[in-house]
């Protein structure tokens, strides 16, 4: 058997390689004894179908490697053999017992082989790159199911009240009132340890996949705790995973033999393991099942649940299509949404993917590290200032995105965002690229000009719909309208359509049947792409007053070889006389824009400087009514208006929710700066002297219940913030009643109290020494 598939597989290493004949030769005869070898080790036992093949697949791609001395995929067909050999021996007994478990060694060894490991995307080497889970994979979190949340409540402390009414709280309770708070952060591992039977529900590119990954490589080195279904923490056995991709699904069946098959394991195995109640069933993708079976996965999963009660599943999904519908989900399950990363865990995975990049290079353990971290720490830096970026980044795939932008760009990030998003898009058009499209695919025959000359259309065509996602029928249809003038057949449009659902890229398939692009910015970013090589200025300038089209706009006159000046002067003039939206976004534009005649831009200034920092309430009322458009020049105004203009400002910014101010109005907080003379507020100038880091407090007040982000950032900072903002904050806290807030008071008391105590600490030790 092994000869006939040898002379069927040629030698496929070039030619021009240098290797002398008698090499090849040898190199050839050594792999035929190691395979004859693996394949003695598995017994006088017949050889199966399965086996065969995977014997064929294996010299296929070993010839195409000129059958070298080291390939890793032999190494593992003669571990398979050895060990399948302790599972026939047991079978040819009759011992069910030692062949379970015989069976179960070797099944968790190649599914840690096969999970254990993370593709590094993006890195351009010659073969893919992968790194082990614990260099790599940053865990997630999971909005706490509801049974969960009502178990989250604060631990009351012990203590005597402080002057003012107070409660002296420990280090940890703002984090302990943060659970309580509506949309809890818990681990989804901790999540899967209280629910056996789960339902996450997360965005493209939000992690699903990696997370069972993850999942099933913990729960094969036996380190998953999961409760039983009927809630008792279980402490037999560990749990034996089985991955099921749904795409991969040919028939309906989530019976042991259809689990079996996707899972790349025996029938009587997952059989035998459903029966002991000892199955982990992480079922991936249950949105993306073929057409033939769609409907049908999850009755077959149900019944699979009443035959063998005893069984755990976590199963994937992305949103329901329809607004405010629930995700189908088996009962007896508990929903779970994925959540966007933090600002810490987009620290961490950057410090992850940065080390992972650095040792894919082979580089000594110490080297990598200490070139990892240089690389992390400047990335993190670029991150913060940028809050188009961090919001970016909250998705592990878009963060990865932004990884790899750094790094081939000698990290840096470019500043102008209309070439940041052309980075990010090249890279996501890049993996479009070198995926494995099967033969003739219609994405395929696209290059990556062509494929964003296609986007570029779509995208503008949503925009001047004001919509962000479309029904697949949809798709098809514009898409088709374009293909022709690219050179391609309408008729591809379906095939590229259902080619690009299974794929995370620019354009998404958000929900089932729900195409969007992965971030409304590529959408924006497109869309003004498509309009400045059109030159259609007057449709910009027509839709100024419109805030869908604002980033539009702006992006548009950043664009290499847009007319600028002439957006600019257009906008300008639309103002007349006054200073409004036009003027704003004249004032952006000219940041944006690579080139722009000096007259133009001390125009800009002139008129700017009319209103900001606003010097009456006439004035302030006019940038509140203005908004968001005015925020990105009320921002760059801070750092040199007087103690006064950044109070007026800071305050407006509060009105507005200018959520993008919430990193630079920081360092206020531990201003003590005090205005000497009134300063603009929204109905009357304000006499009282106020200290830079109360208006930044005032700020912090308003943006924290709308902005789960902004919070985050204050929560880190409030143990440094001035005095004088805490006493404001504490002023506020009964009218408010807010848990945000409460939890950002008792956080900056619990540094406060800290400090104290350290300093009591001292204090006799100093007295000791004087005497």
């Amino acid at each position: 058997m092994l000869d006939r598939i040898l002379a069927e597989v040629p030698d496929g290493a070039p030619a021009s390689d240098g290797l002398p004949e008698v090499v090849r030769k040898n190199r050839r005869e050594r792999a035929r004894r190691r395979l004859l070898d693996a394949l003695k080790a598995r017994g006088p036992y017949p050889v199966p179908e399965g086996v065969r093949g995977e014997l064929r697949a294996l010299v296929e791609r070993w010839g195409q490697k000129g059958f070298e001395d080291a390939f890793p995929e032999a190494d593992a067909f003669e571990i398979r053999c050895a060990e399948e050999r302790d599972v026939l021996d047991a079978a040819a007994r009759g011992d069910e017992e030692a062949r379970f478990a015989a069976a179960e060694r070797a099944y968790r060894r190649e599914v840690e082989a096969r999970y254990g490991q993370i593709e590094i995307r993006g890195l351009q080497l010659s073969a893919r790159v992968r790194q082990d889970l614990e260099i790599a994979y940053v865990p997630l979190h999971v909005e706490a199911p509801p049974e969960a949340l009502r178990s989250a409540k604060p631990r009351k402390t012990a203590g005597k009240k402080p002057p003012g009414g107070a409660t002296t709280v420990e280090a940890d309770v703002a984090s302990t009132m943060l659970r309580a708070l509506e949309r809890s952060r818990v681990l989804a591992t901790d999540a899967l340890g209280s629910h056996p039977r789960l339902l996450i529900v997360g965005e493209p590119g939000s992690g699903k996949s990696t997370l069972l990954a993850y999942l099933a490589t913990r729960a094969a080195r036996g380190e998953l705790s999961i409760s039983a279904p009927s809630s008792t923490p279980s402490s037999g056995p560990a749990p034996i995973p089985f991955l099921v991709p749904v795409r991969a699904l040919k028939e309906a069946a989530a019976s042991p033999e259809g689990i079996a098959g996707a899972a790349g394991t025996e029938p009587w195995f997952v059989k035998a393991a459903l029966q002991r109640g000892r199955a982990l069933l992480l079922v991936d993708g249950l949105d993306e099942a073929r057409a033939e079976v769609a409907g049908k996965v999850l009755p077959a999963l149900t019944t699979t649940l009443d035959a063998y009660p005893g069984s755990s599943v976590v199963v994937t999904t992305r949103p329901a299509a329809a607004p405010g519908k629930d995700e189908s989900a088996p009962r007896g399950f508990a929903r779970a949404r994925l959540l966007p990363m933090t600002r810490d865990e987009v620290g961490v995975f950057i410090d992850r993917w940065c080390l992972a990049a650095e040792l894919s290079l082979n580089k000594p353990r110490g080297q990598a590290e200490t070139d990892a971290r240089a690389a992390a720490e400047d990335l993190k830096e670029r991150v913060r200032a940028s809050r188009a970026i961090e919001k970016l980044a909250q998705t592990p795939l878009l963060c990865s995105v932004i990884c790899v932008v750094h790094r081939f760009l000698g990290q840096r990030i470019p500043e102008r965002r209309v070439a940041l998003y052309e980075a990010i898009t090249n890279v996501l058009l890049y993996e479009w690229d070198r995926a494995k499209f099967a033969e003739g695919a219609a994405i395929g025959k696209l290059d990556a000009h062509a494929k964003r000359a296609l986007l570029a259309r779509l995208a503008l065509s949503m925009h001047r719909t004001r919509v962000a996602e479309l029904p697949a029928e949809e798709v098809v249809d514009r898409l088709a309208a374009h293909l022709p003038d690219l050179g391609r057949p309408e008729d591809e449009a379906a095939a590229i359509v259902a080619e690009i659902r299974d794929r995370n890229g620019v354009l998404v398939e958000r929900a089932p049947g729900s195409f969007a692009f992965s971030h409304l910015t590529f959408q924006e970013y497109l869309a003004a792409m498509e309009l400045v090589n059109a030159h259609a200025y007057d449709e910009l300038l027509r839709n100024y007053k419109v805030k869908w089209w604002h980033e539009v706009i702006v992006l548009a006159a950043g664009f290499p070889g847009a007319h600028a000046d002439r957006i600019i002067r257009g906008l300008l003039d639309r103002d007349g006389e006054d200073v409004a939206a036009g003027t704003m976004l004249a004032a952006q534009c000219a940041e944006t824009a690579i080139e722009v005649r000096q007259a133009l831009r001390k125009e800009i200034e002139k008129r700017v400087a009319r209103l900001v920092p606003p010097a009456s309430p006439i004035e302030f009322q006019t940038l509140y009514h203005l908004g968001e458009v005015a925020g990105p020049v009320l921002l760059r105004s801070l750092d040199t208006a007087s103690t006064e203009g950044k109070a007026s400002i800071i305050m407006l910014l509060a009105h507005i929710e200018y959520e993008p101010a919430t990193r630079a109005i920081l360092k206020f907080l531990r201003d003590p700066s005090r205005t000497d003379r009134p300063f603009a507020s929204f109905v009357r100038m304000f006499n009282k002297s106020r200290t830079l880091a109360e208006c930044a407090a005032f700020f912090t007040i308003n943006i924290i219940q709308s902005s789960d982000t902004a919070f985050s950032v204050f929560l880190d900072a409030i143990p440094s913030a001035d005095p004088s903002a805490i006493r404001y904050l504490r002023a506020f806290m009964d009218i408010a009643k807010s848990d945000k807030l409460r939890a950002l008071i008792a956080r900056a008391e619990a540094a406060h109290a800290k400090v104290s105590s350290a300093s009591a600490a001292r204090s006799p030790r100093r007295a000791a020494r004087s005497g």
